[in-house]
């Protein structure tokens, strides 16, 4: 085939038109092919389901049976200690029983509180515990073994309840990795006395877990409530790392996702990119610790009758579409030979040249249908021209508007600051910024009699709708304001009045605060926002604690409960929309309340309203960093010292 040849080959309807043959026959194949694969994968993948949640089910009913009969044993012998508690010495014969009547208890413990034998001083703990030559028993608590605050006596003592401590080295005691049930003891009164414990041995569950091989290359994981590792095929990781440090070197971030649901106590299968290898993970919790226990089934394993056939498929696909195609574009080119007539034209039409002569066409048959079509085009494109000039027209007109609605939506928020200079025993600061050209935040506030009243808003949704609702729940504001008293009648009425119009459903969470700047009092009611900050004097910030109320606007007649506190002099008060604490950065990680009281705390000057303010904004900017904003951020900062 000459040079020209090959050009022309390239060009031409004829291989076109092959091609597209070649392409939908390789698309119905693809889907059939496909349908079959997946129709095959998914009764490999169910088998592998059935057979790895059987193999996890087998091994956790066992090792709830041995943990329940733990707690039993437990349970049986906590009544034996408290009927003689008179007797320190007898609570070596009770860990030493537990030991010989459970061979599958590594240890036992009675640990009693601090001086409750006055004799015994600070540290009382009989231990009986397993070792070559049988049962030995020692006194397990003193200086270098505080047991009194460790996590297995702690906790049951907090809780008065019985617990599963997460897997640890017992150094000073047993000298082994293991496991602990504590089970607080309690007096006639019903105060702790001391914890009776179990030790089990941690090997033992590394046997049960490694008993799961479902195929060749599979693997094996348990982890305990916090993610740490109790059992892995690297034994250097157990106990000195999570399942989260696994994601700091993973490109695959699923594992994240499975290790959060392996803690929340789920059941489940996802698949997972380890280390190239795409693998199916089984998860199943221990329910009677909060452990979890998973198995790494490698797809190769799994699917590989599967992808020897896909194989074979693909390659006789291939096969025959090299050869359809040569057979198509010798039947085409001998029917296509008009179009080149044709082509002439329709490149004139290509280039702008709506009203060009299309060629005359005799015959009744797809080239006449073909033909006026083109004329059809060239009227409809000459139309659509005209619609889009005017679909441009208005796109502006309504951009102007939106200028004018936001431009219109600022003005009705307060925007002078210091916006009483007279009194001198309240200063201020607020911000506003919308995540689109208009949003439904709200801030607003007044001086009355002496009373300082101050509003923080949000409304549900953004844009034009939740505008008009804020611009709506301002104006109510102040009229109703006038002619109640508490911050609670304010909040219900205003509450009454956009409830009875509320057709969309549309609600406001609402803050309401009014300080007499006589005496300190404030006087407040929260309808479901974000509980403000207050800032001592002292340097101390944190939440309110608020009564729970819901937002304006969801039910008529609501009953709003209002409180109040004194407003201590050279104290601030700062609040805020979620916009703030629930910032994104471009990892999706939130600003979170915790690095808000951070900021709050250190700023210095907080008779400056405007610089706490500024300082939360922009290191609300330095968290979200390039993202983008996708809410509303409204802050408002009062200080008041009415010396």
């Amino acid at each position: 085939m000459t040079m020209k040849n090959r050009i022309a080959f390239g060009k031409s309807f004829s291989a076109r038109l092959s091609l597209y043959i070649a392409i939908v026959v390789a698309v119905i194949f693809s889907i059939t092919s496909t349908l079959y694969y997946r129709s095959a994968r998914n009764m490999v993948q169910n088998e592998a389901e059935n057979r790895a949640h059987g193999l996890l089910s087998n091994t956790i009913l066992e090792i709830d049976r041995m943990l329940y009969s733990v707690e039993v044993a437990v349970e049986n012998m906590a009544w034996n200690i408290a009927e003689n508690t008179d007797d320190p010495a007898y609570m070596y014969s009770v860990t030493e029983r537990l030991l010989k009547t459970n061979p599958f208890i590594f240890g036992c413990a009675v640990a009693f509180e601090p001086y409750y034998y006055k004799d015994k001083g600070l540290y009382y703990s009989p231990y009986s515990y397993r070792n070559s030559d049988g049962i030995a028993s020692k006194q397990l608590g003193n200086e270098d073994y505080d047991y009194h605050h460790m996590e297995w006596y702690q906790i049951p003592v907090l809780m008065k309840d019985s617990y599963w401590n997460e897997p640890y080295f017992d150094e000073g005691g047993g000298d082994i990795m293991m496991t602990t049930y504590s089970r607080p003891l309690f007096d006639e009164d019903g105060r702790v006395f001391g914890v009776l414990t179990a030790d089990i041995s941690l090997q033992w569950l590394t046997d049960q877990v490694n008993s799961i091989q479902p195929y060749p290359h599979s693997y094996n994981l348990m982890i305990g409530r916090g993610g740490t590792y109790i059992v892995h095929k690297d034994s250097e990781r157990i106990l000195n790392e999570t399942i989260f440090t696994a994601t700091f070197d993973m490109e695959d971030r699923t594992v994240e996702t499975i290790a959060k649901a392996m803690i929340a106590g789920e059941t489940g299968m996802m698949q997972l990119d380890n280390d190239g290898e795409m693998s199916s993970v089984f998860y199943a919790p221990v329910q009677s610790t909060g452990w979890s226990v998973a198995a790494i089934c490698p797809h190769k394993d799994i699917y590989a009758q599967i992808y020897q056939t896909r194989t074979f498929l693909w390659m006789l696909a291939i096969t025959g579409l090299l050869v359809m195609i040569v057979l198509c574009y010798t039947a085409i080119s001998k029917l296509t030979g008009p179009l080149k007539v044709f082509a002439k034209s329709a490149t004139e039409i290509a280039g702008g040249n709506f009203a060009a002569e299309l060629p005359h066409i005799n015959s009744e048959d797809e080239m006449k249908l073909l033909r006026d079509s083109f004329r059809f085009m060239q009227n409809s494109l000459v139309e659509y021209i005209e619609e889009l000039k005017q679909t441009t027209a208005n796109k502006e007109r309504i951009e102007s508007e939106l200028r004018i609605a936001s431009s219109i939506q600022m003005d009705m928020v307060p925007k002078i600051f210091p916006p009483f200079p007279e009194r001198k025993e309240i200063a201020m600061y607020a911000t506003l910024h919308s995540a689109k050209e208009v949003g439904g935040d709200l801030y607003d506030f007044f001086i009355e009699n002496d009373k300082f009243h101050f509003i923080i808003g949000d409304v549900s949704g953004k844009g034009v709708p939740a505008s008009l609702v804020m611009a709506v729940t301002c104006r109510l504001f102040r009229t109703i304001a006038s002619y109640y008293d508490s911050a609670a009648e304010i909040v219900s009425s205003l509450n009454d009045a956009l409830a009875e119009t509320n057709e969309a459903n549309m609600f406001v969470t609402f803050f309401l605060g009014i300080l007499d700047l006589k005496n300190g009092k404030l006087q407040y009611c929260n309808a479901g926002h974000n509980s403000p900050v207050i800032m001592l004097p002292d340097g101390n910030a944190g939440y309110m604690d608020t009564a729970t109320n819901i937002p304006l606007g969801l039910f008529k007649g609501f009953a709003y409960e209002e409180g109040t506190v004194d407003f201590p002099a050279g104290s601030s008060i700062f609040l805020y929309t979620d916009g703030v604490t629930e910032a994104e950065n471009m990892e999706k990680e939130l600003y979170s309340e915790n690095k808000l009281i951070d900021v709050l705390g250190s700023v210095k000057d907080r008779s400056n309203p405007e610089q706490t303010v500024c300082a939360v904004f922009e290191d609300v900017k330095s968290h979200v960093g390039n993202a983008e904003q996708n809410d509303d951020i409204t802050i408002l900062c009062i200080y008041y010292n009415p010396e």
